[in-house]
């Protein structure tokens, strides 16, 4: 996968997530998923690959996928 593929289903999930999300302001959405990437790599933001951040994107959308279904139990971290 190009590094623009990997952008375009980022912004393309982005979306997605944010429609479930919509009490969440664009920079909330971000700070979350990017202190997820930060969390799961020992990064900071900006040292995070989009490929980590895509992971902690999916991870995110997962958990709010789980919360709409009722079960809010969040997954423990890998």
């Amino acid at each position: 996968m190009t590094t623009a593929d990997l952008l375009d289903q980022i912004v393309g999930r982005l979306d997605e997530v944010r429609g479930r999300c919509p009490e969440l302001r664009f920079g909330q959405l971000i700070a979350t998923i990017g202190m997820l990437a930060e969390d799961e790599t020992g990064l900071s933001l900006w040292d995070v690959e989009d490929a980590d951040f895509a992971a902690a994107l999916e991870r995110f959308a997962a958990d709010m996928a789980r919360r709409e279904s009722g079960d809010a139990e969040p997954l423990s971290a890998p």
